[in-house]
């Protein structure tokens, strides 16, 4: 099963176990509630699909490495009480209450959010001084006498023995109380993924050409050479760091993620090449559609290799564009409430440090619960992030530049424009790339292969998919609408 498929399969799971009924319990007791055993080689997204998940049902996650548990975190310290049992005192031994337990409480407090998912990663590497307990959780639920709250699901991981060591079989008591779900890599799926989250574009094309290259673990616990998804998605992350602050990518960094050396060679001399390429032919300028007959000739006399990084340069460029209209037009979404509030509350005569103040408290506490709960993206954080620098931009503005109540609203007013102006621009730029874009493959390569390979890698993109969808792309539409009759046909 893929990780796209997991992540459906946990979901539903979830879900279904969160079901109530019209008195408002739990449809399904938490005996009954199976956690699910997410088994795969390491690297694949395991914890990343829970992270997902979690925030799509905006319900708390709380993670822990099993590895890493003593008996005293899991279960709880032992401990000695005085009581009396039928007019008879006793001495008896309990424990205190879990970490674990106690942090599921804690984060419930802290985010105000009564659901949630515990996550066990490495369920099948614990020590051995807790083994004997699993057993009894897995099914009842309970580390030490406390049982997790009612409305939390436990999710687990684990590795197959093949690739660790301290991995424990389970037995059929064990599997009997489990839903087990196996994934294997695929990049096809993982490429989606790719170009939602933003993935540098030379790791897709390079893989486009060598799958086989995107996951390589051996099972030879002797060979110590290996390529994860989760290297190439890291990787690319300091990529792009790199390029921003003018710092070379060199095959040094690049082995640091890659770590098989065939693999790390060759996708360095790719990246190369993806340089040279993107230089050569000027994207920017064909995207502002001011591109030269010379490189139209260049592109429509390149090689396959060459003709297909350009193509996703193209698509590349185009989509990071669009994600700035999506992202600021998200922003002015959310704060457009908040200053319609702020104005009228400046109007009655309320101080406008005041009024600001307790929106940017309010808007903190808010973030700081959803990062604990860990229900809010990266994406997500960085546009509440800010929308608090604007904030707090207003306040200073309207405290320092205005002499009353009216210049303040204006000052606010203005900075709003100013939000729409930029939604307007980055949305006026992203369709004018789309139809320069198109204007300059078909002028070049008609409707052949690279239009189809145009098209394909643009119907990938839930970003590009999502602006189209809403502002509209004749050029896109139309092809793809035809390539789909096509196939249907056949």
């Amino acid at each position: 099963m893929n990780i796209k498929a997991a992540k459906d399969q946990i979901e539903n799971a979830i879900k279904s176990y969160l079901m109530k009924d019209e008195y408002g319990e739990y449809l399904i007791s938490i005996e009954k509630q199976r956690p699910v055993f997410l088994l795969g080689a390491p690297g694949l997204g395991k914890t990343a699909i829970m992270e997902q998940v979690a925030q799509d049902m905006q319900i708390n996650l709380v993670s822990y490495a099993m590895t890493h548990q003593t008996r005293e975190t899991a279960i709880g310290k032992s401990i000695t009480l005085e009581r009396n049992f039928i007019g008879k005192d006793v001495t008896v031994s309990e424990t205190t209450m879990s970490e674990i337990i106690s942090n599921i409480y804690q984060t419930m407090e802290e985010t105000g959010i009564r659901e949630g998912i515990l996550f066990l990663d490495e369920i099948n590497c614990v020590d051995r001084g807790i083994a004997p307990m699993m057993l009894q959780f897995l099914q009842y639920k309970i580390f030490g006498k406390d049982q997790i709250p009612e409305g939390w699901v436990v999710t687990t991981a684990g590795n197959p023995p093949e690739y660790n060591d301290a991995v424990t079989e389970f037995d059929i008591a064990t599997l009997d109380r489990l839903k087990k779900v196996e994934i294997e890599p695929d990049y096809p799926i993982w490429k989606e993924y790719a170009y939602s989250h933003g993935i540098h574009t030379s790791i897709t094309t390079y893989l486009d050409f060598y799958p086989e290259y995107f996951y390589v673990v051996p099972t030879d616990k002797s060979d110590r050479q290996f390529v994860t998804g989760r290297g190439w998605e890291d990787m690319s992350e300091m990529m792009q760091l790199y390029e921003k602050n003018g710092t070379p990518v060199d095959l040094f960094l690049i082995s640091q993620y890659v770590q098989k050396h065939d693999i790390n060679q060759s996708f360095y001399e790719h990246y190369c090449r993806y340089n040279e390429i993107m230089n050569k032919y000027r994207v920017q300028d064909i995207l502002s559609g001011n591109t030269t007959t010379q490189i139209m000739e260049a592109a429509r006399m390149a090689g396959e290799y060459e003709k297909h990084i350009l193509i996703n340069q193209l698509a590349s460029v185009t989509a990071e564009m669009i994600v700035n209209s999506l992202m600021t037009e998200k922003m002015s979404n959310i704060i457009m409430p908040m200053l319609q509030d702020i104005v009228t509350k400046i109007n009655a005569g309320f101080s406008n440090r005041q009024v600001l103040s307790e929106h940017i408290m309010e808007l903190r506490k808010k973030v700081d619960k959803a990062v604990k709960a860990r229900i809010i993206s990266v994406k997500d954080k960085r546009i509440q992030h800010w929308i608090l620098a604007s904030l707090s931009r207003y306040m200073d503005r309207t405290t320092n530049e205005a002499r009353d109540k009216n210049e303040q609203i204006a000052i606010i007013q203005s900075e709003f424009d100013a939000i729409i102006n930029k939604v307007n621009m980055y949305t006026n730029q992203g369709s004018q790339m789309l139809g320069n874009m198109f204007a300059f493959v078909s002028q070049v390569y008609g409707e052949g292969s690279e239009m189809q390979l145009l098209v394909h890698e643009l119907s990938l993109n839930s970003n590009v998919t999502k602006f189209i969808g809403k502002y509209g792309c004749d050029d896109y539409t139309n092809r793809a609408n035809a390539y789909m009759q096509a196939q249907q046909q056949y």
